[in-house]
Formats: C-alpha cells, sequence, structure tokens
C-alpha cells in the first residue's frame, strides 16, 4: 500500500481526535496530510502526531478540496451544517447519528457488515453507530446469527466521556469540591453528576425518551438486519470517567443452553469472554484503553427459559468512537479507494 491519504478530523481537539490521533499512529495508516478541525473557539492551535505539530484548522473557513476522507466525531448539528458542504469534495465518516433514517448512508460496523462500505459512494457518507451500540452488536452477533434474538433490553452506565472533555472536567471539579466541603453548580449534567447517578444523557421527547435511547435501539435493528426485533433501552450516566458498561437481557427464538451462547460467544471477533460468572472485567484494569469489548456474567434467566443475562463493557471513546472510525477508514482506503 503505496498510496497516502488526507484525513480530516471533525471534533474536540483535546478529546476524541486526540484519542483517534493515537489509533492512527499505533495502526500506522498513511496519512499525507492531516487536518484536525475545531467547530468551537479553542485555545489550542496545533496538536502533536508522530512527533510533529499539526495545525489546527477552524471549520467556518477550512477547505474541504484538500480532504480524501473526514471523520466527524461532532454533534448532530455540525453534521446538519457541515456534512453536506464536506461530502462534496471527500468521503464522509459520520459519528453523530444524524443519518440514523437516511436509507442511502449505509450504517456500518466492522465485525457485523463492512462490505456494505461498497455502498458509500450512493452519498459519500458511512455512518457508524454510537459507542454502546457498538460494543452491543459486537457482543449478540453471533448469538443472534446462529440462534436468532427476538428481544433485547439493555441498560447502559455511560462514563461522562460521551459529554467530551467538559463532562470530564464536570465530575472532577465537582468531586474535588464536594470532597473539600465546598458547594457545587451543575451545569453539564441535569443533576449533579459527582457520587450520583443520572437516568438520562440528552433531551426527552414526548415520551420520555432521549435520541441516544432511539438511536441504540434503531442502529441495533439495522446492524443485525433485523427490523422485527424488540430493543428495549434505558441509558445512565454514572460518576466514571471513560467506558460504557451494559447490562443486557436477551430472549432467543428458542431455549438455548448456556454452553451454546458461550461457544458463539467464543466465535465473535474482538470479544473477551470472561472464564467464570465471577470472572468478570475490571473496568479500570481491563476495559478503559482497550480495543476488546468484554462479555462477562453470562448465565440464564430464571424467570424465562429462552432468556440469556450478560454484563458488556467496552472503552467507549477509545474503542466505541475512534477505533471503529479509523476501522472503518481502513476499509474504506484499502478496499474502495
Amino acid at each position: 500500500m503505496n498510496k497516502e491519504y488526507n484525513i480530516a478530523l471533525i471534533g474536540e481537539i483535546d478529546g476524541c481526535i486526540e484519542t483517534t490521533l493515537e489509533v492512527l499512529l499505533k495502526r500506522d495508516f498513511p496519512i499525507n496530510n492531516l487536518f484536525p478541525i475545531t467547530v468551537e473557539e479553542c485555545e489550542t492551535t496545533s496538536v502533536m502526531y508522530s512527533g510533529k505539530p499539526v495545525d489546527v484548522h477552524e471549520i467556518a473557513t477550512f477547505d474541504w478540496q484538500q480532504v480524501d476522507i473526514a471523520i466527524f466525531l461532532a454533534e448532530r448539528e455540525v453534521a446538519q451544517e457541515w456534512i453536506p458542504i464536506a461530502k462534496e469534495h471527500c468521503v464522509v465518516i459520520d459519528n453523530s447519528g444524524y443519518y440514523l433514517e437516511d436509507a442511502n448512508v449505509p450504517l456500518i460496523q466492522m465485525g457485523i457488515n463492512e462490505d456494505d462500505i461498497a455502498r458509500y459512494s450512493d452519498a459519500n457518507i458511512i455512518a457508524i453507530p454510537s459507542a454502546d451500540t457498538a460494543q452491543l452488536t459486537l457482543a449478540i452477533k453471533q448469538i443472534h446469527q446462529e440462534v436468532g434474538i427476538k428481544r433485547i433490553t439493555v441498560a447502559s452506565y455511560q462514563s461522562v466521556s460521551f459529554n467530551g472533555k467538559a463532562g470530564v472536567t464536570a465530575l472532577a471539579g465537582e468531586t474535588a469540591r464536594l470532597l473539600n466541603a465546598k458547594a457545587i453548580e451543575h451545569k453539564q449534567f441535569k443533576q449533579q453528576i459527582a457520587f450520583n447517578i443520572v437516568p438520562q444523557l440528552d433531551d426527552f421527547n414526548e415520551d420520555g425518551i432521549t435520541f441516544s435511547e432511539l438511536r441504540l435501539s434503531a442502529e441495533t435493528r439495522r446492524l443485525l438486519n433485523d427490523p422485527e426485533m424488540v430493543v428495549s433501552t434505558t441509558q445512565v450516566v454514572v460518576p466514571m470517567f471513560y467506558g460504557c458498561s451494559q447490562a443486557v437481557h436477551i430472549v432467543t427464538h428458542y431455549p438455548v443452553e448456556l454452553e451454546e451462547v458461550a461457544n458463539a460467544l467464543h466465535h465473535s471477533d474482538n470479544i473477551v469472554l470472561s472464564a467464570s460468572v465471577d470472572a468478570y472485567a475490571n473496568m479500570i484494569d481491563d476495559v478503559v484503553g482497550n480495543v476488546e469489548v468484554h462479555v462477562g456474567r453470562l448465565r440464564k434467566d430464571a424467570c424465562d427459559a429462552a432468556g440469556i443475562n450478560m454484563w458488556v463493557c467496552a472503552d467507549n471513546v477509545h474503542y466505541g468512537i475512534a477505533t471503529n472510525a479509523v476501522l472503518v477508514m481502513e476499509k474504506l482506503a484499502y478496499t474502495y479507494l
């Protein structure tokens, strides 16, 4: 592979972009020019990549004709405004969920449906799922293929980094102030996040459901190519800096032995299955900073013969966002560009 690519990364410079740069460097993706692009005012004027400073650009004045592939790691509002412009000059990989309902934009999760990247030219856009969808679908894909799943109920416990550096800073600041007996003003989350849990990631719709919850349900059905699958989810913010854990309950089309489910997981790429029910992964030591999806506490449901319970966890930023985006870009570049 002799070709090198001009890559733009759009998002939070000292958040998801920083992590994506680490993944790019580790995987030695062939880059000609790199363009970190900030959406909001940013004091950072350059970032380090491969030992060299790289200038940070502002999205309002950026020339998209310089780019082969643009990875959008920003909010839906940013995607709505700038992707229609960017896609006229380069292929866009979007993590925002803005194209959730657009059938012309393929939704891609590596290890599940990467061959659908071939459809990128329909809109010159590829969507990638949310971090919690990514780890969930990877964990249950093989089970669904071999047995079939008719219902999923999942509670996602999201760390504050889903909200970027601002979320991490809010948790650190609130914790420090409370430990020093000082009052706090919670601004980043709906409630105080230090020493608390908050069952709301973003705004509720009229049915009391958030977009992120609707997104997980829709993306799971779409990635597993099963529009009839019932997916129910509740998303909770917990006072951790990084990582996402999920309590997952699946109901298969017929009762299966636990060994059959474990065997399916053992044959799933990038899945680490705990050796026993009490050997589940440690979020701090095993999960954060790594790219594997860990599955533990695998057990039969005591109330439903066709029910299986499991605990699924991964690093939401390092794996769920950065690594997923880079893997999709690699497949796109090496196979189709």
